[in-house]
C-alpha cells in the first residue's frame, strides 16, 4: 500500500497593501499643513530672514538669552520673537527679537507659547536653589540695587525684574511699558530663578524685589531655600531724594509705590535690617 505524501501549502502571506506611514512623513505632512494654514511661515525662508537672523544671533553675542549658554553652532541658535506676531507684518520683522538655544526654544519658550497663561508672580514650581542666594528686599529707590552692587561678586547672578524687562523692551530702567513688558519679563526672572536648582552655574545669586509682605517674604524664603534675607529700611523721605535722581522715573507713581511699601511692611525675625537714615 502506498504512502500518502503531504504537499507543502503553496499559499503566502500576502503582503499588506497600507503601510503605515513613518513618524518622519507624518511630521513632513504635518509642516505642510501647517505651511498652508500659515502662509507666514514662508517668510523664514528668505533672505531678508536670515540676515536679519544673523544680525541678532550676533547682536546677542552668539549667546542664549535664557540659559546663558554660548553656543558656536548657529544652526543651534534661533532667532526668537519675544511676543507671539500671529503673522503681523511689522512685529514679524520688526520685533522685539532675542537669541535662544534650540533646547530653550523648543522646551520652555514653545511651553509657554502653547499655555497662552500669564506669568505667575509667585511660580509654585520652583524648587530649592543649589546656588547661595540672597532675597534683598525694600520700597522703590530705597538702594537695593546698590546693596546687591556693594555685596555681589563679579560671577554672580542677578535677578531684578526692572532690569530684565529693561533688556527685553530696550527702555530706560524705570520707564518700560507694564502693560507690553510685565509678562515677558516675569517668564525671564522666573525661568532664571527655576535654574537656580539644577547644577550650579554661579558662586552665588540675588535676588531683587520689593515684598513689602512678611508672609511672601517668608514664602520666598522657603521656596527657594535663601541663604538670607535682607530688608533695606530706607525712610520715605530717603526713597523720595533717590527717586528724584532718576530722571526716567515717574515720581508720583514713585511716591505712591514707596508709601504703599510702608504702610505694608512689616519686620520677620531672623532677616537681616539694613537701616538708611
Amino acid at each position: 500500500m502506498s504512502r500518502l505524501s503531504f504537499v507543502a501549502p503553496r499559499l503566502t502571506r500576502a503582503a499588506p497593501k497600507i503601510v503605515a506611514p513613518s513618524r518622519a512623513e507624518l511630521e513632513r505632512v504635518r509642516h505642510r499643513r501647517r505651511d498652508d494654514d500659515q502662509p507666514w511661515r514662508q517668510w523664514y525662508k528668505t533672505a531678508r530672514w536670515q540676515r536679519l537672523r544673523l544680525t541678532i544671533l550676533a547682536r546677542d553675542l552668539y549667546t542664549c538669552q535664557l540659559c546663558w549658554r554660548i553656543e558656536g553652532d548657529t544652526s543651534r541658535l534661533v532667532c526668537d520673537h519675544i511676543e507671539p506676531h500671529g503673522g503681523e507684518p511689522d512685529r514679524f520683522w520688526n520685533g522685539p527679537f532675542q537669541t535662544l538655544c534650540k533646547g530653550c526654544h523648543d522646551g520652555q519658550k514653545q511651553r509657554i507659547d502653547r499655555a497662552g497663561k500669564k506669568a505667575a508672580f509667585y511660580p509654585d514650581w520652583l524648587r530649592p536653589s543649589n546656588v547661595p542666594l540672597t532675597i534683598v528686599c525694600g520700597a522703590p529707590a530705597s538702594g537695593k540695587s546698590r546693596y546687591v552692587a556693594e555685596h555681589a561678586g563679579r560671577d554672580d547672578l542677578v535677578i531684578d525684574l526692572d532690569v530684565i524687562a529693561s533688556g527685553l523692551s530696550g527702555a530706560p530702567l524705570h520707564a518700560w511699558d507694564r502693560e507690553r513688558w510685565l509678562h515677558p519679563a516675569l517668564f525671564k526672572r522666573n525661568d532664571l530663578l527655576g535654574r537656580l536648582s539644577g547644577k550650579p552655574r554661579w558662586p552665588a545669586a540675588w535676588f531683587i524685589i520689593a515684598e513689602a509682605s512678611a508672609e511672601r517674604r517668608r514664602w520666598w524664603l522657603a521656596k527657594l531655600s535663601a541663604h538670607a534675607v535682607v530688608v533695606i529700611e530706607a525712610p520715605i523721605d530717603r526713597c523720595l531724594a533717590n527717586a528724584a535722581r532718576d530722571a526716567d522715573r515717574d515720581q508720583a507713581a514713585a511716591a505712591s509705590a514707596i508709601a504703599r511699601w510702608w504702610c505694608a511692611y512689616r519686620c520677620n525675625q531672623g532677616e537681616t535690617v539694613v537701616k538708611h537714615s
